[in-house]
C-alpha cells in the first residue's frame, strides 16, 4: 500500500513548518491553500481516519476523495481552518 499520513498529522506538520518559516523571517503569503487526496481507513476499534495519500499510487478512483482547504495566518498559529467546496 502507498505511504500515507493521517490528515490531522499532515495539517499539524504543515502549520508547524509555516510557523517556523515565519519566525525565521520568511515571507509567507496567506491564506495558504491545500488540495489533498484522502482515503478513509477503518480502524480496529470501528472509528475512521482520513489519510492523505498520493492519489496516483495503488488506489482506485472510487477510493480517493479530494478535499480543498485554506489556512490563514491565524489558523497557522492554532485557529480554526475553513473548508470549502468548489
Amino acid at each position: 500500500m502507498a505511504e500515507s499520513k493521517e490528515l490531522e498529522d499532515f495539517v499539524r506538520s504543515a502549520c508547524i513548518s509555516i510557523q517556523k518559516g515565519v519566525t525565521e523571517g520568511l515571507n509567507v503569503v496567506f491564506p495558504i491553500e491545500f488540495e489533498v487526496a484522502v482515503v478513509v481507513r477503518k480502524e480496529n476499534d470501528g472509528t475512521f481516519k482520513l489519510m492523505v495519500v498520493n492519489d496516483s499510487e495503488n488506489y482506485s478512483e472510487q477510493e480517493v476523495s479530494r478535499i480543498k482547504f485554506e489556512i490563514g495566518k491565524q489558523q497557522a498559529s492554532g485557529g480554526r481552518i475553513r473548508f470549502f467546496r468548489e
